[in-house]
């Protein structure tokens, strides 16, 4: 094991309810993740400072989504949590990025300086806020220590953005963590444009990510991201994505010449 290894609680929220944070942890320190990403939404928030001490994980982020209307819920979190100094964050006010999504963040800024708070910009697919390209040009708007950006394998995929190389170039200034997922184009998946699957799934390459990522010497956290569609049983959709994650680690150390592609395929 050399990277640290999260996992996004999506994946403990299943049709038939949520897995109480306590059990995940549990998992996920079982199964040998160094951290967990919670939702905002999430009812134990304020178990956060808790999760270190008793369970040995890293909180490493907290998932939150920005659109019209939720301003003071989105300041309460960034006033008001414990426990945990990233928020990646998500912006969903439109069909693009708004003058209301810069507002936010010029609101929030003060509020990371004053907390020790950073930002992680979360592009995602369907939402406002698509792209890597979009993600970056708020950050060199802001040009802010405490503003940057998550590289979302999924939704990089999903929205066909494209231009790996360029596109990791492009951000590597802001670029704060790297999550991954399986995942396949499909009207079935999420928003019906792609599926989220265990990292042993899908059509995303995630071993030609991480090559791309070691070339430029990426030594920060990866999380991988989960969802209630990837159905079966949670824990050993969890294994699963850590033992691929961990053989593909192992097999780009001993062979990183293996992860250089050609041309696309056509």
């Amino acid at each position: 094991m050399t990277a640290p290894l999260d996992h996004m609680d999506f994946i403990f929220q299943t049709k038939l309810g949520t897995y109480p944070l306590a059990a995940q942890c549990e998992m996920m320190a079982e199964l040998g993740y160094q951290g967990i990403t919670v939702s905002a939404w999430s009812k134990e928030l304020a178990q956060l400072p808790r999760v270190k001490p008793d369970y040995g994980l890293d909180v490493a982020g907290i998932y939150l989504i920005y659109r019209a209307g939720l301003e003071a819920f989105v300041t309460e979190i960034f006033e008001s949590v414990e426990g945990c100094t990233t928020i990646e964050l998500a912006l969903h006010s439109g069909d693009h990025v708004t003058d209301p999504d810069r507002r936010m963040i010029e609101q929030l800024l003060p509020i990371c300086e004053r907390r020790g708070i950073d930002i992680a910009l979360y592009p995602h697919v369907r939402y406002g806020m698509q792209t890597t390209s979009e993600a970056a040009a708020l950050c060199r708007q802001f040009d802010h220590p405490r503003l940057g950006i998550v590289f979302n394998g999924y939704h990089w995929f999903a929205t066909q953005e494209q231009a790996l190389e360029q596109r990791l170039d492009a951000i590597w200034p802001w670029l704060r963590k790297v999550n991954l997922a399986g995942c396949r184009m499909s009207p079935l998946g999420w928003g019906g444009v792609a599926t989220i699957e265990p990292l042993d799934e899908g059509e995303m390459d995630n071993f030609v990510l991480l090559g791309a990522l070691a070339r430029r010497n990426y030594a920060g956290r990866f999380g991988v991201l989960g969802w209630e569609s990837m159905g079966g049983d949670v824990y050993g959709n969890l294994r699963r994505s850590q033992e691929a994650f961990r053989s593909m680690e192992t097999r780009l150390a001993a062979h990183p010449d293996w992860s250089v592609m050609t041309e696309m395929p056509r």
